[in-house]
């Protein structure tokens, strides 16, 4: 367990973009290094597969290829999903690299209706399980806005939440993975 987070501290966000699931069969993925909120150190891409199972081992090779890795201090991607149901097995990349993760989405997940549509994909068990296998709770990230709900591993709720206020600049995103997000946009509007 990370015992405490600095303002200061090195963040690997992760996001990718919307796709176009007919027409794409990989897409990118984004790694930011952020230096608490406000400091852009590094961006870093892989490419995932749609509704494959390569995000987790992908994440992993972005974090060992860092200049960084010796100063990230946690992960945060957004949902534990990409590329569709391509899942990121947050136990799993929190073993592999020993940093603590964060997982953020900005609506409550209905695993009822997640539930019915990974029946489309192979290996839909094992992937539900893998995405469920951490609870979800909300974190109010500003005073204004709705909360946004999280999975973690690595850290104690209660430094999450006040971790997760300071990050957060613009809107209920913490800066890691609503930057990631954005520059993983503009990669696939090149793909």
């Amino acid at each position: 367990m990370v015992e405490f987070l600095k303002k200061g501290v090195k963040i690997l966000g992760i996001a990718c973009s919307s796709f176009n699931r007919m027409k794409e069969k990989e897409i990118p993925l984004v790694g930011i290094v952020i230096r608490g909120a406000t400091i852009l150190e590094g961006v870093m891409q892989s490419s995932v597969t749609v509704d494959g199972e390569d995000a987790t081992n992908k994440i992993v090779e972005l974090v060992q290829n860092s200049t960084h890795k010796d100063q990230l201090k946690m992960i945060m991607t957004r949902g534990v999903t990409v590329a569709g149901f391509n899942y990121i097995d947050i136990k799993e990349l929190f073993y592999l690299t020993s940093l603590p993760i964060i997982s953020i989405v900005d609506h409550n997940p209905d695993m009822k209706k997640i539930r019915l549509a990974i029946q489309n994909v192979s290996n839909w068990e094992k992937r539900f399980e893998k995405i469920s296998q951490c609870p979800i709770r909300s974190v109010q990230t500003t005073n204004n806005d709705e909360p946004v709900f999280v999975q973690s591993i690595g850290i104690e709720e209660k430094k999450i939440d006040k971790f997760l206020k300071e990050i957060t600049i613009v809107g209920r995103i913490p800066e890691p993975i609503r930057v990631a997000r954005l520059i993983a946009l503009a990669f696939m509007s090149q793909h």
